[in-house]
């Protein structure tokens, strides 16, 4: 089997902090290698394992998402394609999924993986517009994918409970929590990916696009208030929450 997964460099979501004065996030700096990408890379790298063939991790970014690669490559995927674009973010999701399509298209694979949606905008868009992009079915929510004669079985995670759908191959799969345990790349794997090709290609963009725009991300502000009551007995208490209730009609 031939499979590329996408996967997306992002912040650290783990280490934002919100400026309480200004409600914008403060970034640390550190980026990482998408949560819901993690799964996709694992997955890909078990079928691979069982089936045979290559893994090819694609991504878009300017020259640091190359370490988002090489964490792939440590993990065990075969090589990766960097597209260079400085900040993928700037496009709307269509005009970024037909970059992505445009390197994934020649590689004549079996499989597309991906993370459900990323950490950082979390839009879900990316990688069901590619499968539209590539002609591919797709199938989202995916937490358990099994692949057999050209055809995949997979168990989507649904809003009332799980749904079983086959699907024909070539086809995208969008991951989920619960697909797998990523692995953590060992040390012999990250020697390894020293050594495993990462081709960089220019992205082609062709004119800016204006289908959708992103504000800056804030935290909302605080709308509610509370009143505690405290150092009271039990009794005072609750006949001071029932006035409260009873003055603001809410019962």
């Amino acid at each position: 089997m031939k499979i590329a997964v996408l996967v997306k460099q992002t912040p650290d979501m783990n280490a934002v902090k919100i400026d309480r004065a200004t409600g914008k996030p403060v970034l640390s700096g550190q980026n990482v290698v998408s949560s819901y990408d993690e799964y996709a890379i694992e997955e890909a790298l078990q079928l691979r394992d069982a089936h045979g063939g290559e893994v090819i991790v694609v991504t878009a970014g300017p020259a640091s998402a190359k370490d988002a690669i090489t964490r792939a490559l440590a993990m065990g995927a075969d090589r990766g394609i960097q597209i260079d674009l400085a900040d993928p973010n700037q496009l709307d999701t269509l005009a970024l999924a037909g970059i992505l399509a445009g390197q994934i298209r020649p590689l004549d694979v079996d499989l597309v993986l991906a993370g459900q949606t990323a950490d950082d905008y979390e839009s879900g868009q990316v990688g069901a517009q590619v499968a539209e992009l590539l002609d591919m079915p797709v199938v989202s929510n995916v937490v358990d994918l099994t692949v057999e004669d050209r055809r995949a079985v997979v168990r989507r995670d649904m809003e009332d409970g799980y749904q079983t759908v086959e699907t024909p191959l070539p086809a995208v799969v969008l991951a989920s929590t619960g697909l797998n345990e990523p692995r953590l790349p060992s040390l012999k794997g990250i020697m390894a990916a020293k050594k495993k090709p990462i081709d960089r290609v220019a992205a082609e963009t062709g004119a800016p696009t204006e289908r959708a725009a992103w504000t800056e991300p804030a935290a909302p502000p605080r709308t509610a208030g509370g009143v505690i009551v405290q150092d009271q007995p039990a009794a005072e208490a609750a006949r001071q929450l029932i006035a409260w209730l009873q003055e603001h009609k809410l019962i």
